[in-house]
C-alpha cells in the first residue's frame, strides 16, 4: 500500500507543536508506521523518516516496532539452543619479546616463569 507522505506530515503538523509526550492519534501512529514499515524496507532510516514526517526518529522506531509486535512479526520468544563456549587458542606476548601460542594459561605461566 503506498503512503501519501505529504498527507502524513499535513496531519502530524495540524496537531500543533511537537514535543517529548505529545500525543498522536492511534489511527495516524498506525499509518505512519505502516509508512515507515515499507520506507524502511527499501532503506530509508528512522531518522530521515521522521524528518520527513515531522516527528521524533524514537517515535517511528518504536511505533514500526509495536505494530510488528502486535501483528505477530517480532518481540516474540524464539527458541534459543545453547552450546559450550569453543575454547579459543591462546596467543600471549610476553613484555621482554617471547610470544607463546596455543597453551593454556597455566602453561603459558609456567613456561614464561621459566624463562624469566
Amino acid at each position: 500500500m503506498k503512503h501519501d507522505v505529504s498527507t502524513l506530515r499535513r496531519r502530524v503538523h495540524a496537531l500543533g507543536p511537537r514535543h517529548r509526550g505529545a500525543r498522536v492519534p492511534p489511527a495516524l501512529r498506525a499509518a505512519i508506521a505502516a509508512y515507515a514499515r515499507d520506507e524502511r524496507a527499501g532503506g530509508a532510516s528512522c531518522g530521515a523518516i521522521a524528518a520527513r514526517l515531522g516527528v521524533s526518529a524514537e517515535s517511528i522506531r518504536r511505533w514500526v516496532r509495536t505494530r510488528l509486535a502486535r501483528d505477530g512479526m517480532a518481540g516474540g520468544l524464539v527458541p534459543v539452543h545453547v552450546v559450550a563456549e569453543a575454547v579459543r587458542p591462546l596467543t600471549v606476548w610476553s613484555p621482554t619479546g617471547y610470544r607463546v601460542e596455543g597453551l593454556s594459561v597455566a602453561e603459558t605461566a609456567e613456561l614464561l616463569r621459566r624463562l624469566a
